[in-house]
């Protein structure tokens, strides 16, 4: 039996960030799929053009169905179709098992829900005035948390061990977490480790599933959208995760993400 203290160990470890939360339109039709190191929660409200709208994965394809919960998981590529008619609600999170380390980080497909309970607040929520904010702030985070809490139950404890087996290298994901930037190396996590880079990266694929430089670019990219998102320009995002130049940071971040970084910031400040 798991230890009381484990529990709540574990749980203070953990952090839910809600990274982005919106309701309008904002139509898009990107010609290939992006992946987002961010949780993706989708739900639709009208659709007057029924399978004009639609979320792609590989194999398969959603139609948007006004009221389902369409969820996304962190870095799983998907390709988002919606035309000017799709009434949306938008919301991003990331839930962190232990800092900088997201548990969906490679769960393997969708997961679609019909009539989340949680939606008719959250849509009144939005409409929350000033003096209010707070506590609806607060309101709106705990919904959106049972949310995606509730949807750990549609994966497997399979599908979760790739970002638990991180946890035997907590030195290197806070180190990444404080300090990483497009200079990282795969030598400077080794000999953080004391070892050979051919050993380090022998170990930690073999216990983790994933290379050494799949880990950094990871929080590179989260870096990078937390900068923009922030307020950072470009060019000053680029500068500050220690790029040779903008364009360098531009095709490093559509490689990753799957659009430009103008385009994303674009897409990503729309209001309703």
């Amino acid at each position: 039996m798991l230890d009381r203290n484990d529990f709540i160990r574990i749980f203070n470890h953990a952090r839910f960030l809600l990274r982005h939360y919106a309701l309008g339109y904002y139509p898009i039709a990107p010609e290939t799929m992006s992946s987002m190191p961010v949780n993706r929660l989708f739900i639709p409200l009208e659709n007057p053009n029924g399978e004009k709208n639609f979320i792609t994965e590989a194999g398969k394809t959603h139609v948007l169905t006004p009221g389902y919960l369409y969820f996304v998981p962190a870095y799983h590529p998907a390709q988002f179709r919606l035309d000017e008619t799709l009434f949306f609600l938008s919301i991003q999170t990331n839930v962190e098992i232990f800092p900088g380390v997201e548990l969906f980080s490679d769960c393997p497909r969708m997961t679609v829900i019909p009539n989340p309970p949680q939606v008719a607040e959250l849509l009144d929520l939005v409409h929350s005035d000033e003096a209010r904010k707070h506590t609806a702030a607060l309101r709106a985070g705990t919904l959106v948390f049972s949310m995606q809490s509730a949807l750990v139950d549609f994966y497997s404890p399979e599908d979760f061990w790739k970002p638990l087996a991180l946890h035997e290298f907590a030195p290197l994901t806070e180190y990444l977490r404080k300090q990483g930037n497009a200079r990282t190396s795969v030598s400077d996590l080794a000999a953080l480790q004391g070892v050979s880079r051919e050993t380090f990266t022998r170990h930690f694929s073999r216990r983790t599933g994933l290379t050494p430089k799949e880990l950094i670019d990871r929080f590179v990219i989260r870096h990078c959208l937390d900068l923009l998102n922030g307020g950072h320009s470009v060019k000053e995002t680029a500068a500050l995760l220690q790029f040779s130049n903008e364009f360098v940071f531009s095709r490093y971040f559509k490689r990753n993400i799957g659009e430009s970084p103008r385009y994303w910031l674009k897409r990503s400040r729309f209001h309703s």
